[in-house]
């Protein structure tokens, strides 16, 4: 197929963009907010941030939520060469940072989750990097570790197709030296235009926190004013500096000492400041900062800010499934990048036919059991039945069976001998009475009957579309169930007999003899079929 040659190659490539300013080779930021404050710190103002204790707490959170889920290797395929690849991998992120260097007292990280952590760092300030340590073990090459780096230290320079990291030195501040190829890792976070410097939260969050110190000195000056009454000295007319000097003494002494004393003629006085507008107003603009730097880090101010009157469920849950979704963003990214660097070069340099497994983290929410369970039930109810297998690989634990007994075993129990309570046992042990015993037999001579019966409610419940159509099915059914069958039905024991007539509706019983009516022939119906729900 003749491919046009201008659809292959890229053309708005980095080295042509106009919108990224470059000096000497060197891509430079394109962040405003580090333009205009980075003075000379560059990306410490963004350390700074993290001073703040608010803002700490909600890039922790948003970090966390992403180290919390657990991950995963999966192969590329099943071939033998794919799957081996996958478990090379997967053994080599799970001993990251296993052995300690001679020369080191501590490894500098430890486990993949430690070196996933300080890729995020990316989130706050744009981008991260990682130096990978290899190593070799006889015919394996090993990633040991993977080392946070300090982004100051690097500098990326235009290329025609791209770019590529370079290390400022001492020796080559400008450009920097070229890195060599598999060594590091770059994680960008934010950046629209392609720019590997990335566009982080601390562009977002600087302004908020900067406003707050502000906001907190003032209250703190406001405090210091207000709190306490201001003391005044009065001296004489004539005082020498000496004198003037001890009354000074005196007026610093009140804030720590009990009393003190001041030469004869000497005067010292409380002035109370008079205040006016409302007096929360820093709280307020606080307050305010914080929530606009959990919208930031979190998109929701829920699960971090609530107001004195308390929270709304609703808002909350809301607000807690856009923080979930921003967490599997995060993880995606992160996973992609690992897999594009670190789990690619695992698997290059180890099999090289192999093809890449895939590293992921698990970001799917834990069902609600108990929904599930009421779910299950209501089917249950209609007459079906859970395998033992479903049981289990839904709720978890080791179950069994329940052993069925009575009425339930209408099919096997036909005659039993009455006897004492607590005296007999049979199905696995389990002991029954006389009242167990007559309801045994009852339902096994009733079971023809009762298929009769529920034999359109079953056909009703396999051909309805939803719960609706079955309750509005059951309800003209229930209308056309004749209970005529019924009467008539005897139970017959040693000593007491149960007999199914119909005497005017009336139920009779006595030691020999029960007779049930008509209506409550109805009400047996009525539990059978929807499972105890009669009287």
């Amino acid at each position: 197929m003749d491919f046009p040659r201008e659809l292959r190659n890229e053309v708005a490539t980095i080295g042509r963009d106009i919108t990224i300013p470059s000096y000497g080779g060197i891509m430079r930021v394109t962040d405003d907010t580090l333009l205009s404050r980075g003075g000379g710190r560059g990306l410490k103002i963004y350390d700074d941030i993290e001073r703040d204790c608010h803002a700490y707490a909600v890039l922790q959170k948003r970090k966390m939520a992403v180290i919390g889920r657990e991950w995963q290797v999966d192969a590329a395929s099943t071939s033998r060469l794919d799957k081996k690849a996958a478990d090379l991998v997967r053994a080599q992120l799970h001993n990251l940072s296993g052995d300690v260097p001679d020369d080191e007292i501590l490894p500098q990280v430890s486990g993949f989750d430690a070196v996933c952590l300080n890729l995020l760092d990316s989130l706050l300030k744009g981008y991260a990097v990682g130096e990978i340590m290899w190593t070799t073990d006889g015919a394996e090459v090993i990633a040991a570790e993977v080392r946070a780096r300090d982004q100051r230290r690097f500098e990326f320079a235009v290329g025609n197709n791209g770019y590529r990291l370079s290390l400022k030195t001492w020796e080559s501040l400008i450009p920097g030296e070229p890195v060599p190829p598999r060594k590091f890792i770059v994680q960008s976070f934010g950046a629209k235009d392609g720019s590997p410097h990335g566009i982080g939260l601390g562009s977002r969050l600087f302004w908020p926190c900067f406003f707050k110190r502000q906001d907190i000195t003032f209250w703190l000056s406001f405090v210091d004013k207000f709190a306490g009454p201001t003391a005044v000295g009065k001296y004489p007319i004539g005082t020498d500096e000496g004198g003037k000097q001890k009354l000074l003494n005196a007026l610093a002494a009140i804030a720590s000492e009990s009393g003190v004393i001041v030469p004869e003629g000497m005067i010292i006085e409380y002035l109370e400041a008079q205040r006016s507008g409302s007096i929360d107003s820093y709280e307020k603009l606080a307050r305010y900062m914080d929530e606009q730097m959990s919208e930031a880090v979190l998109g929701e101010t829920g699960s971090t800010n609530q107001s004195g009157g308390g929270g709304s469920r609703a808002r909350d849950e809301v607000g807690n499934s856009i923080r979930l979704e921003i967490v599997k963003a995060d993880a995606d990214l992160q996973c992609a990048v690992l897999n594009a660097t670190l789990v690619k070069w695992i698997t290059l340099l180890n099999l090289p036919g192999a093809t890449p497994p895939r590293v992921w983290r698990d970001c799917s929410l834990a069902e609600d059991l108990k929904s599930r369970a009421d779910r299950d039930k209501l089917i249950c109810d209609m007459g079906f039945k859970p395998s033992l297998k479903y049981i289990t690989d839904t709720y978890g634990g080791d179950w069994t069976e329940k052993a069925e007994v009575g009425a339930n075993n209408v099919g096997v129990i036909h005659e039993l001998p009455l006897q004492k309570p607590g005296t007999a046992s049979f199905a696995a042990g389990v002991e029954i009475d006389a009242a167990d015993r007559i309801t045994a037999q009852l339902g096994a001579k009733s079971l023809p009957i009762m298929d009769g019966l529920i034999t359109p409610i079953r056909k009703l419940v396999m051909s309805a579309g939803s719960l609706e159509e079955i309750r509005d099915g059951l309800l003209g059914l229930y209308g056309e169930m004749n209970p005529t069958d019924l009467v008539g039905l005897r139970v017959r024991l040693p000593s007491c007999q149960v007999e199914l007539s119909e005497p005017e509706g009336k139920v009779e019983a006595s030691h020999d003899k029960m007779l049930v009516g008509d209506r409550d022939a109805l009400e047996i119906v009525r539990f059978l079929t929807l499972g105890g729900g009669g009287r």
